[in-house]
């Protein structure tokens, strides 16, 4: 019996990571395309286009991080089996203050996770390199294309 409920919460929390790489892609990939067909509309080309891009890829980094925050606080059942530990409270600020630690690979301190919790963590972390590499990646095109000096 023990060992179908570990199977079975590996099994939940592997869905979880995966839609949730499915979602923040997908999110990713429609702030990106979007950004790419405003800069396409606009003739006239000035430096603080750089700055819109930045700051629009900012806010959905910030999107996809408060979206693993609100995985966990869900998934938090205050329990060993999948539960965030250290100093925490339960509020959802501890949850996305966990989440951007683990998207932005800051690495673990006073919260960590526990149980099958770890293996989203990780696919967070992943994920959060990806989509951090991604965004540099575009803005460097950016520079490279429309900034002339």
């Amino acid at each position: 019996m023990e060992n179908d409920t570990v199977l079975y919460e590996v099994i939940y929390a592997s869905l979880v990571s995966l839609g949730m790489v499915l979602v923040t892609v997908t999110l990713h990939y429609w702030t990106l395309f979007g950004l790419s067909e405003l800069l396409k509309r606009w003739k006239q080309r000035f430096r603080g286009e750089i700055l819109i891009v930045v700051i629009a890829m900012f806010a959905a980094h910030m999107v996809e991080i408060t979206l693993y925050g609100w995985v966990y606080l869900m998934l938090d059942n205050s329990d060993t089996a999948m539960n965030i530990g250290g100093a925490v409270d339960g509020s959802f600020l501890d949850h996305l203050y966990f989440s951007a630690a683990c998207y932005t690979s800051l690495g673990l301190g006073d919260l960590f996770p526990m149980g099958t919790l770890r293996l989203i963590a990780g696919v967070e972390a992943l994920n959060g390199l990806i989509l951090i590499t991604w965004s540099a990646s575009f803005a460097f095109l950016v520079m490279q294309r429309r900034w002339r000096f």
